[in-house]
């Protein structure tokens, strides 16, 4: 005797189905409509016998241990990846950053095109998803929304002290002092989230902020002490330490919101900031060539895809190990300057370069991180 049960919510007789008032043909119509588990009723004896609850039944493969693991090593293959690609095109603009100054550029008119381009590049990506239904939520409440403005804010600060301290101080002493960020974001993540520090991550962290200093040529930038400036350095650390809260309420301000989404409306309040400083300080460049527009508004279009991918990363492997992976921004400036503008490439900044990218490798393991 065979019986089709069509949905199991504990342990029932079988008398409750073979009395059940449904004709057979309803029956078959039904049964072909929703999963079904067979069972032979003969192995339980007497059909008083309660037939086997949903939690004695094989567990579907997705729902496996095997098929959690890949499903996390996916996710963890996918957050690596998106962040090392936001860390390249990032250190893509320091580059590109060097011609725009030689174009006639300044900071505040580079900042100011920057964001307006990133934020169209944004809002066309997201458009794009919303209308092939692959991104819902384009409607937040007002309290996310100021949530989203404080992290456009955030950038503000990022990008506006940074520049501040290159004014001051020499790009590899700047680099080597805001770089203290991803040891910054662990800190945080531990002391105000409760976030467990494991051995393997204290080591990836070393491995990236060692790196970090190697990359940037520690000897040099420690001998210009000629051009050393107090006030430069604590204009470094304060870049640093707001991206390390940029990185940090990325991930806790509307943590099931897409990355593109938080971008779309924290791009733009930095956009306008940068516009009204422009206009108050009347610090805009007329003598740009039209090859330095050209830049800005490449580097804008990067920037607007680096955040967007750097958002990726935090949803997918969390801020601190995004933070960490992010170290690879200065390995892919020094190897493009040595590619593109002919700058010297020692064994220090190659040894560098391999810490950080063992950094990487151990952070891949998601099981155990």
């Amino acid at each position: 005797m065979q019986i089709f049960l069509l949905q199991i919510y504990g342990s029932i007789g079988v008398n409750e189905i073979s009395n059940s008032p449904l004709k057979n043909n309803q029956q078959t119509n039904t049964v072909k409509k929703v999963h079904m588990t067979q069972i032979n009723l003969n192995q339980f004896g007497p059909e008083t016998q309660p037939i086997p609850t949903i939690q004695n039944q094989t567990p579907l493969s997705g729902d496996s241990g095997d098929g959690y693991l890949r499903r996390e090593r996916r996710r963890t293959l996918l957050g690596i990846g998106a962040t090392v690609t936001a860390g390249i095109l990032f250190g893509v603009q320091g580059i590109l950053g060097k011609y725009a100054f030689d174009e006639g550029a300044n900071v505040p008119t580079l900042l100011m095109f920057r964001f307006i381009m990133a934020s169209l590049v944004i809002w066309v990506l997201l458009g794009i998803l919303v209308s092939r239904k692959k991104v819902t939520g384009l409607r937040q409440p007002l309290t996310r929304l100021a949530g989203f403005g404080l992290l456009g804010l955030l950038w503000i600060s990022n990008s506006l002290f940074y520049f501040l301290a290159l004014e001051l101080l020499p790009a590899s002493t700047n680099s080597l002092l805001v770089f203290v960020y991803p040891a910054l974001v662990v800190l945080w993540s531990v002391l105000f989230f409760k976030e467990k520090l494991t051995a393997l991550k204290v080591t990836a962290l070393a491995l990236a902020l060692g790196g970090c200093f190697l990359t940037v040529d520690p000897v040099a930038a420690l001998a210009v002490t000629s051009t050393f400036s107090l006030v430069g350095a604590l204009l470094s650390l304060a870049s640093a330490l707001s991206n390390s809260w940029y990185a940090i309420l990325a991930g806790r301000i509307g943590p099931q919101v897409p990355g593109i989404i938080k971008a779309a409306y924290s791009l733009p309040v930095t956009a306008i900031c940068f516009s009204l400083y422009l206009v108050v300080t009347a610090s805009f460049s007329e003598s740009m060539t039209t090859w330095g527009w050209v830049l800005c508004l490449v580097i804008g279009g990067l920037t607007g895809i680096s955040i967007y991918l750097f958002l990726i990363g935090v949803s997918l492997i969390g801020p601190s190990r995004t933070a960490i992976i992010s170290t690879s921004e200065p390995a892919t400036t020094v190897i493009l300057g040595t590619l593109i503008l002919a700058e010297s490439l020692s064994i220090v900044k190659l040894v560098g370069s391999l810490c950080i990218f063992c950094a990487i490798i151990i952070l891949s393991r998601p099981g155990k991180n």
